[in-house]
């Protein structure tokens, strides 16, 4: 086994040339980076070898690549490969202080910090008054409902239709825009206030009262199961 490690660092610039290289388990790279004998002209031949290495099967592999990164002597790297350009020097400082300051982070607001719009998530806003000072629905009238998010979905519970106190529960899906109508709680109620627990479970709350009534949601292979509780 030592004969075969030496091997390896002594013709490393042979080695990474050939099929065998890119096979290695992470713990055979890990040997080798670490070994101060590699017979390499410079450090960057050995960081482009592990990237090489990397990209053979990025899937499984990226999530290595900060443990492997410590055994590349960064510091000995040619400062070209950090760029030349003193305004990209001056970029990859403020992504560094950005990451270690976490702190820090309000002194360092600039428009490269601030989200893209498609990465932030998605923000719902149900209810008010429109016009006519109602807020309404596919159906008519909607008031004192409650309302959880599950999944990027939103789950309408209750409310009233203006006189009738309603059971019924909707589902909004965002990503083709319809409404559907889930099984119904066996007790009609407004006035709710609905949240998610672990991603599954709507809690509705009668407000002039108290909690006494719970409406959870659960997965299966046929798809959303709604199971409502009395407490």
């Amino acid at each position: 086994l030592l004969c075969v490690e030496h091997y390896r660092a002594e013709h490393f610039l042979e080695v990474i040339q050939n099929q065998e290289f890119l096979l290695l388990p992470t713990a055979e790279i890990v040997k080798l980076l670490a070994s101060d004998d590699i017979n390499v002209p410079d450090e960057e031949t050995i960081f482009q070898a592990l990237m090489t290495w990397v990209r053979f099967d990025v899937q499984h592999r990226q999530q290595d690549l900060g443990v492997l990164l410590a055994y590349i002597r960064l510091p000995l790297l040619p400062p070209q490969m950090f760029s030349d350009d003193l305004e990209c020097q001056k970029l990859l400082m403020e992504a560094i202080k950005y990451h270690l300051l976490p702190e820090r982070r309000p002194m360092f607001q600039s428009p490269r910090t601030k989200p893209r719009k498609s990465t932030v998530g998605v923000l719902y806003a149900v209810g008010g008054m429109d016009a006519t000072k109602e807020c309404t629905r596919p159906i008519g009238l909607w008031l004192q409902f409650g309302v959880a998010v599950i999944d990027d979905k939103l789950y309408v519970v209750g409310g009233r239709d203006g006189l009738k106190t309603s059971n019924m529960v909707e589902c909004y899906n965002p990503f083709n825009n319809v409404w559907s109508t889930m099984p119904p709680m066996s007790t009609h109620r407004h006035g709710l206030g609905g949240f998610t627990f672990h991603n599954y479970t709507i809690v509705a709350q009668n407000q002039w009262d108290y909690i006494s009534y719970l409406y959870y949601c659960s997965t299966n292979s046929v798809g959303l199961h709604f199971m409502p509780t009395l407490l």
